[in-house]
């Protein structure tokens, strides 16, 4: 605490009002952060937690942020849903390394490393993946009953071509309509990290500060998942896509078609499972590892985090610090209750369960569930590390749809982003801008 400028300890001396921000994530969500702070205060009655300032408004968060870092006026603390790495690369943000050598449940070794990396920039830590939803293939149970498959999450396929077999028993299509999915193969930008694992490889080499976007199992991984789009889907993803929202989530008002029983197997985060598609009494699910590709030799999962950090500029680092610290080991218990992010720590008990999973399918089901979900985060391959994340995302984006809709073929669509995220990263090291 002497090195960040005060020797007085969090909780003593003058009181302070620590400004907290989160991206959004709604009323409840936010109002969540709001009770915390009550219980937070009640060890610390010195550091007031000001209202959660949930979301910019109409404006871009991010965007938000960074004027107001540049601006000298942040806040004290703020959750990210981009990766600290590339804000951090950015000159925008506090390190943390001291802070946690002597936190109560922030230490380094209180998180799987591999999610730390994603608060990591050239050696120093800029942030605290709170929580980290990790993922697996969810399957319909009914629907693999009905056609006589096994339904045993052992029994689920360990290779791709397994997995592309069997996705060929479920999909059907009425004319131009596709009326059940099997599996639609990886077309997620946020998830390909995690099926250049499967086959494999990487799409960003942390270590050596390199893109690896076509790389030839990169560039085989999408030939193949063209080869099975144009298999079994009529290679027309606009078709695909007018059919029906397939992605296991509400986007933009549309219900998964998962609620339908029109889709057998679809990749999910931990944080979808509370939610009415997967709460239904009549919905019955498991969920399974994934699958290996050809050039790969071992079943990883990913992760989608939420990040805790604190501004360059702040004025109150160690009572920001404090709170971020509680809240990662005592205030997301709370959090996880109704809004099952799956806490990172290592020092937040594993047996927590979310509520409305429970009320819905009973406690032996919740807990069998959320121990899947946990050895996946445990199994979790690097992601969300690279100093241009964000970027990179968006390049990712428009090849992926590039190759999706055929106006290149992947190894042209991927060289391209290739080019232009390994030219942004370049540029960061160069100049440290």
């Amino acid at each position: 605490m002497a090195a960040c400028g005060t020797s007085t300890p969090p909780g003593v001396g003058e009181p302070v009002t620590v400004v907290f921000w989160t991206p959004g994530g709604g009323g409840d969500f936010c109002a969540r952060f709001d009770t915390i702070a009550k219980d937070f205060r009640k060890s610390y009655p010195t550091i007031h937690i000001g209202p959660t300032q949930c979301g910019a408004g109409d404006q871009e968060f991010t965007e938000v942020l960074l004027a107001r870092i540049a601006a000298g006026n942040p806040p004290d603390a703020t959750i990210l849903w981009t990766s600290p790495a590339a804000l951090a690369a950015r000159g925008s943000l506090q390190p943390l390394d001291d802070l946690m050598q002597a936190a109560q449940y922030a230490q380094a070794e209180n998180w799987p490393p591999a999610v730390l990396a994603s608060c990591r920039f050239q050696g120093k830590t800029y942030g605290l993946p709170v929580t980290a939803g990790s993922c697996g293939l969810w399957y319909n149970l009914e629907m693999f009953e009905q056609r006589g498959i096994p339904a045993d999450r052992d029994d689920f396929p360990k290779t791709w071509d397994e997995l592309r077999r069997l996705s060929k028993e479920f999909t059907l299509w009425k004319g131009d309509r596709l009326e059940i999915a099997g599996f639609i193969p990886w077309h997620t930008a946020e998830d390909l990290p995690i099926w250049s694992a499967l086959n494999g490889s990487q799409l960003y080499d942390a270590a050596n500060r390199r893109y690896t976007l076509d790389a030839e199992p990169n560039v085989a991984m999408m030939t193949y998942a063209m080869e099975w789009l144009e298999q079994e889907y009529k290679g027309d993803f606009a078709k695909v896509m007018r059919s029906g929202n397939w992605e296991g989530h509400e986007i933009e008002g549309r219900q998964p078609v998962t609620m339908d029983q029109r889709q057998a197997m679809v990749l999910t985060y931990s944080w979808n499972i509370s939610t009415p598609a997967y709460t239904q009494p009549m919905l019955r699910w498991d969920v399974a590892r994934f699958p290996v590709g050809p050039g790969g030799n071992q079943a990883v999962a990913g992760y989608w985090p939420n990040w805790l950090v604190i501004p360059k500029g702040t004025r109150h680092v160690v009572q920001a610090f404090t709170w971020l610290d509680y809240l990662s080991g005592v205030g997301v218990k709370e959090w996880f209750r109704d809004f099952p992010d799956l806490p990172a720590n290592r020092q937040v008990p594993r047996d927590l369960l979310p509520v409305a999973l429970v009320t819905a399918k009973g406690e032996a089901f919740a807990r069998d569930i959320m121990s899947f979900f946990r050895e996946q985060l445990d199994a979790a391959t690097p992601m969300w590390d690279s100093p241009v994340q964000d970027f990179a995302t968006d390049q990712i984006k428009r090849a992926l749809e590039q190759m999706l809709y055929k106006v290149a073929k992947p190894r042209d669509a991927l060289a391209e982003a290739q080019k232009a995220c390994q030219g942004a990263l370049d540029k960061v090291f160069k100049t440290g801008a």
